[in-house]
């Protein structure tokens, strides 16, 4: 049964994580305003909007009686939405490196 335990709190950590990687991304893509590239500012703001919105669902979930906040949760959220600025940096470099952009 313990397993069974710690295999749901694995999927829905990793769920957490992956659900603030795509709203980063999209984050990013929406302060980009058309523009091409990746740039620091686009990114620290799509991590900061994220941050703000986890902090607010966590805060929300403090009235609801069948759930739980958690600021670790919030925390996971974050580091989801920074993940995704970080392979986005990753990814541009490397393709301005391939194609030399």
């Amino acid at each position: 049964m313990e397993s069974v335990e710690f295999m749901h709190a694995v999927m829905r950590k990793t769920a957490h994580l992956t659900e603030y990687f795509i709203l980063s991304v999209f984050l990013l893509h929406a302060l980009r305003s058309g523009r091409r590239g990746w740039q620091l500012r686009w990114a620290l703001w799509a991590i900061v909007i994220a941050a703000g919105y986890a902090s607010l669902d966590e805060f929300h979930q403090s009235f609801v009686p069948s759930r739980t906040a958690s600021p670790w949760d919030a925390l996971l959220d974050t580091a989801g939405a920074s993940i995704a600025q970080a392979s986005g940096w990753i990814w541009c470099r490397w393709r301005k490196a391939v194609t030399g952009d």
